[in-house]
């Protein structure tokens, strides 16, 4: 796989998963339904907005599609412990606002600035763990297995940024429903499943938007999801057609895909059935913007009749004889949950591989997957956790999701309305003078950007400083990144803010790492795929199991699969689990497990660094976020020791941490390191942790002896000319040669006595 989860999604013992069922036993009620089976606990974290600038706190893999924000669930909620469906809502005056049904409630999100969104409002509900959202006018209708029945929530306000429960339905049988959905065209809404055989339950919203009537009922088959549409042209026009999927015995008997005319509220009428090959269970579907085909997705079919994602494409020209087309897939091995048609593109939410879109652009039957962003990184099995639901259909294009365990992420799918581009490319090491770099911005038409958005960010030490960039021409700019000394490591980042108020970055988040030296000196390299003298165990150590091994790494959603080196397999990790086992599987237990380095040489030439590679998770299973990592160093040979770094902080990917030997000892020949991992905290925790890649070298901080050279790439040419002519009669740092303060004559002979 090459990543992993470091939020292992899960509760740590069989008797974790026990209380939560216990928890929850009132209100389950699809009795033996899977996802009870793969339960996990909740991911504990703080929201991300891409606007704010740093980093989410865990790194997900994706193509194509970029993190704007993300809400985990204990930020909608403090008590939610899972998240099931979501859907949105467009104001009057254009707001978008993201709708999202948790465990306990209904939360909304007002995300019209998608890189800086805003929570408006919570409305509370039967704990449930499914919970499904539509939207007419002005209102929301929110329902779930728990009963309760239909809470009508007013949306007339959330321009202002207020939300409230209006009504509660009751009326129609059982409190309990499993989905709803819409037919915004009728006006009706329709109550699908929950409880024994339920098929559709109908209330018309045009004679009462906050207390609608029931009106009628179709009880034939269990219906799971449905779409319901208004035919307005061809042989079916006037007729209201309910698409659903269901079958006998709560849906798994004789499962497929049922068509409705549901024009006669009081006498819904069967028109045509299919049962396609390998079904297994008929979960969700959409139609083509055609209305020809209809794509499916079978909730139990991946890991049973087919082993890879599948979205079964039916033909349904025809109302009464609906034929199977074909069962295209995208050999990814999840499981198929929601999806919907956009335009010429299919958004399939597939609970571990994440998101995933299609585009279907010709005849409508042939899949070519463009995108993902995958919220369950570390195994793409076919299981029920990662991401339940999406919704494509927001008129600016941001896309949104509900994940099982990590709450509400939005997102852009394709390119960024604003890019960057650098036409010297910044190295990533510059001279301690600083650099003159040139950015264009590239806008996708009708995009303005405002004017003094456009910004240089450095972060050094956790510092951010904000560097305007001096505008050349229409879309061009120029910018110097500052001196500092030798040896300093940050990183940069470049923004803009577009007319609508959304912020875009180069990188997407956090920086784009960045060392000020002339070069580095080479010292040694331990890429640990030999033994070597390296020792397990230390004052203090009580783990009883994740103690330090040296592995090929089993992945787990906290554990990597994989070791840093490119061409190597081996690293430490604390515990070796086995293939495909169970999160937390051989994690820290018992106090700590210390793991020692052999003796290293940093007396190397220039200002001595140490660094090494790491993977740290500690934010799951019932008490996340407690246990720290610990690094210590010694300059003689492990008499003494100073701490180096302790963090909290689960890195969700091998992450490289330098040392500026001098900061801390001075460097000798008998260096060492020491990494230990705990489990202190009450029980309950996943702590898993990795180390690899350990090297020795020197920042070069002589200056180079070719001056002229104002751009550093080793030679005096036409671009160092451009850069000095740019800044000339400026105190450009590194266009002043001479070092007098201005960039004038005297650099420009220097230069040209260097040229070539």
């Amino acid at each position: 796989m090459g990543y992993t989860w470091p939020m292992p999604h899960g509760m740590k013992t069989a008797l974790g998963l026990l209380s939560l069922g216990l928890v929850c036993a009132t209100v389950i009620a699809h009795e033996g339904d899977e996802k009870w089976r793969d339960r996990q606990g909740p991911y504990q974290g703080s929201i991300y907005r891409a606007a704010d600038g740093g980093v989410a706190d865990v790194a997900f893999d994706a193509v194509g599609v970029s993190l704007l924000s993300w809400f985990p669930l204990n930020t909608l909620s403090p008590g939610a412990t899972s998240a099931a469906d979501c859907w949105g809502y467009v104001t009057p005056t254009g707001r978008e606002i993201a709708i999202i049904g948790v465990s306990t409630g209904t939360a909304f999100v007002d995300i019209t600035n998608p890189t800086s969104p805003t929570q408006i409002g919570f409305v509370t509900g039967p704990t449930s763990l499914w919970r499904d959202v539509q939207v007419f006018d002005k209102y929301a209708y929110s329902v779930s297995e728990g009963g309760g029945g239909i809470q009508v929530i007013s949306m007339v306000s959330a321009d202002s940024g207020q939300v409230g429960l209006t009504n509660t339905v009751t009326t129609g049988g059982v409190a309990s429903t499993h989905t709803v959905i819409i037919n915004e065209q009728s006006g009706f809404l329709y109550r699908c499943g929950g409880g024994s055989n339920i098929g559709l339950r109908i209330y018309d919203l045009n004679q009462s938007k906050t207390n609608p009537p029931f009106v009628g009922q179709w009880l034939d088959r269990y219906v799971h999801e449905a779409q319901i549409v208004s035919y307005t042209t061809g042989p079916y026009a006037g007729k209201e057609i309910a698409f659903c999927c269901g079958g006998f015995n709560n849906g798994s008997g004789s499962t497929g895909l049922f068509i409705v005319d549901v024009t006669n509220k009081a006498a819904p009428v069967l028109m045509g059935s299919l049962q396609y090959p390998n079904a297994a269970y008929c979960h969700q579907g959409w139609l083509s913007a055609d209305r020809q085909y209809y794509y499916v997705d079978d909730e139990l079919d991946e890991g049973a009749s087919v082993s890879t994602t599948t979205i079964i494409i039916l033909d349904v020209s025809n109302l009464s004889a609906p034929t199977f087309v074909s069962a295209p897939n995208n050999g990814n091995p999840a499981i198929g949950h929601n999806l919907y048609v956009k335009n010429n593109k299919i958004y399939a939410a597939n609970y571990r591989s994440g998101l995933r879109v299609f585009d279907i652009t010709g005849n409508g039957l042939t899949l070519t997957e463009t995108s993902y962003f995958d919220t369950y990184a570390g195994s793409d099995s076919p299981n029920f956790n990662g991401l339940w639901g999406n919704y494509p259909f927001f008129p600016s294009g941001v896309v949104i999701g509900s994940d099982l365990e990590s709450g509400l992420f939005v997102w852009r799918v394709g390119p960024n309305p604003i890019q960057f581009q650098f036409p010297t490319p910044v190295p990533a090491m510059i001279d301690p003078v600083g650099l003159m770099v040139d950015v264009n911005l590239i806008l996708q038409p009708g995009v303005i950007v405002v004017p003094g958005s456009e910004r240089l960010l450095v972060s050094v030490g956790g510092v951010e400083t904000s560097i305007p960039m001096m505008q050349l021409g229409t879309t061009s700019y120029r910018v110097t990144i500052p001196a500092k000394a030798c040896g300093t490591t940050g990183g940069i980042a470049f923004r803009a803010q577009e007319g609508g108020g959304e912020v875009f970055r180069s990188p997407v988040s956090g920086f784009t790492p960045l060392i000020w030296a002339y070069g580095t000196t080479t010292g040694a390299i331990d890429n640990l795929e030999t033994p070597t003298a390296w020792v397990i165990g230390g004052t203090g150590d009580a783990a009883t199991t994740g103690i330090w091994t040296r592995v090929d790494p089993n992945g787990t959603a906290a554990q990597p699969e994989d070791d840093h080196t490119p061409i190597g397999t081996n690293c430490f990790v604390t515990g070796q689990g086995t293939v495909g086992g169970a999160i937390g599987e051989a994690d820290v237990d018992g106090i700590q497990t210390t793991l020692t380095s052999p003796t290293m040489n940093a007396t190397v030439a220039g200002s001595p660094v140490i660094s090494f590679w790491y993977w740290y998770s500690n934010n799951g299973g019932s008490n996340p976020n407690e246990d720290p990592f610990v690094v210590d160093m010694s300059n003689n040979g492990g008499t003494t020791w100073t701490n180096v770094l302790t963090t909290l902080v689960s890195t969700g990917a091998w992450t490289e941490h330098r040392i500026q030997v001098e900061n801390y000892l001075p460097p000798t020949a008998t260096m060492k390191l020491r990494f230990r991992a705990t489990d202190a905290g009450a029980g309950g925790s996943i702590v898993e942790a990795a180390i690899d890649d350990i090297s020795v070298f020197g920042y070069d901080c002589d200056a180079p002896t070719n001056p002229g050279d104002v751009n550093a790439d080793g030679l005096v040419d036409g671009q160092d000319l451009a850069l000095m002519l740019g800044a000339w009669g400026t105190a450009n740092a590194a266009a002043d040669i001479s070092g007098d303060g201005l960039v004038d004559g005297q650099d420009l002979a220097i230069l040209v006595a260097n040229w070539g």
